[in-house]
């Protein structure tokens, strides 16, 4: 039965079972090489992909763009100006900003799929969640936020099962689909989750943290990349050797290993992860009007005779969708006229 489901669509699947999986461009498209998500550290365990396991697919669902839109939903997801005498502190103490919060309700309504929209304090915390780690970590909000839109439509209980030998071997779970290899107290045994319990990965703000300490790593030094020198040997024989060193990202963008851990994949659907991501952080940042000087370089490798990929152009269907949902969320200088 699971596997038959596994070939509907996601919707189809959710219907049927009350389940749902994680967008496909994050798990089931683009399974990782390395350790994915909150396993960087060298200790991690190899992904799914690699490890050729029995995915089962409980968490929420790829279609970005389906809103069941009631009027009392819709008016759930506008916050109110409660505290926006603290929010205008801005980010120098954690706290979000107006703009923030009200982006985030709006484009979680939009992109929601069967799970009830945000209420405003709900908003306020995972705004401020967002704002926190990425100051503490020195990343883009913007860049956080596309990695969760992308990674769990923004279902902070999303979480996708891997089996074997017919037993939970790891959970992927939460807006920043954090992975957890468990043992047998629900404990993770993987790389910089090492020793967390799944329960306190799946709270929101935990999972948010995680996320940007996962990214930050990537970002500072955590990828691999091999690299062929030639050496003579004691006969004055030239020989190459294949030699293991920091990746410095020339192909791509440094975020590609959230996705594909410590190795950047630079075939098939994977190698365009930065650019999908990228194109979601353009689209924040503008409805924002952020600055995001991570998107100031190259952000995916070039295939030959295509037109370079831009974070202003989204390619893939899914990406298109949410790009317009997130442009047509409104922009901060229209909702301060608002206020």
């Amino acid at each position: 039965m699971l596997f038959s489901l596994q070939k509907l669509p996601y919707g189809f699947v959710a219907a049927l079972t009350g389940v749902m999986a994680f967008p496909i461009s994050s798990r089931a498209a683009e399974p990782a090489t390395g350790a994915g998500a909150a396993t960087g550290a060298p200790q991690a365990a190899s992904s799914p992909a690699a490890e050729q396991p029995e995915p089962v697919s409980t968490a929420p669902s790829d279609n970005a763009a389906a809103s069941d839109s009631t009027s009392n939903q819709e008016a759930s997801a506008e916050p109110d100006d409660d505290g926006q005498a603290q929010e205008a502190q801005g980010e120098d103490d954690g706290q979000a900003d107006t703009c923030m919060v009200k982006t985030i309700c709006s484009i979680k309504q939009k992109i929601r799929w069967m799970t009830p929209a945000w209420t405003p304090p709900e908003c306020q915390r995972i705004a401020n969640a967002v704002a926190a780690s990425s100051k503490r970590h020195e990343l883009s909000p913007t860049l956080l936020l596309a990695i969760m839109i992308n990674e769990s439509d923004m279902n902070e209980k999303a979480f996708r099962l891997t089996l074997r030998g017919g037993k939970v071997y790891a959970k992927d779970g939460g807006l920043m689909a954090i992975r957890c290899v468990l043992d047998r107290r629900e404990h993770c045994l993987n790389g910089n989750v090492r020793g967390m319990a799944w329960k306190d990965i799946m709270d929101p703000v935990t999972n948010i943290e995680v996320g940007a300490r996962e990214l930050a790593y990537w970002r500072d030094g955590g990828g691999v990349a091999s690299r062929t020198i030639n050496r003579r040997d004691n006969q004055g024989h030239v020989q190459q050797i294949t030699k293991d060193g920091p990746c410095h990202h020339l192909t791509h963008a440094w975020w590609a290993h959230y996705n594909h851990g410590p190795r950047y994949i630079d075939k098939g659907y994977p190698r365009h992860y930065p650019h999908r991501i990228a194109v979601l952080d353009h689209a924040l940042a503008t409805v924002m009007n952020l600055d995001a000087p991570e998107l100031n370089r190259r952000i995916t490798i070039h295939d030959p005779g295509k037109r370079e990929r831009t974070v202003d152009r989204p390619l893939e269907k899914r990406f298109k969708k949410l790009y317009n949902e997130i442009l047509s969320s409104g922009s901060c200088s229209a909702l301060a006229l608002a206020n």
